[in-house]
């Protein structure tokens, strides 16, 4: 079996802005995004995760909206098979999403929104696609 280690995160893009005229109970709506890709050699991933929050209104002018998309990248040892790659991926997930949680409580709690926190996504290795083809 193949191991997994965080070699480092980056924050790609984080965007916020808070036009709420009142504190106060919002509904928000949440869109996710988790992907991993291998080098040719299969000794490195890079995990890409995205989470925006939004308001929930019919108009494309939100009142409220944080988005965080945030880069781990990984070092893989030892030979790598399908189910070392779904087990590989909730891993990823599970060792990225504290970062851009983070990252997106500090910035929410700076613009007037102290108790915000992202949902952390239910992810199982069964529900992982692996060498899923590309979408045209």
């Amino acid at each position: 079996m193949a191991e997994l280690n965080m070699l480092s995160y980056k924050l790609q893009d984080l965007q916020f802005f808070n036009k709420l005229e009142t504190p106060g109970q919002v509904q928000l709506e949440n869109n996710f995004s988790f992907s991993v890709a291998y080098n040719q050699d299969n000794t490195r991933c890079m995990a890409k995760l995205y989470q925006c929050v939004k308001d929930k209104t019919d108009t494309p002018d939100h009142r409220f909206f944080v988005s965080v998309e945030v880069l781990g990248i990984f070092e893989v040892a030892g030979e790598l098979t399908d189910e070392d790659k779904r087990d590989f991926h909730v891993m990823c997930y599970q060792q990225l999403f504290p970062y851009a949680e983070m990252l997106a409580r500090q910035t929410c709690a700076a613009g007037g929104m102290p108790n915000f926190v992202l949902l952390r996504q239910k992810m199982t290795r069964d529900n992982v696609v692996v060498n899923r083809p590309p979408e045209d």
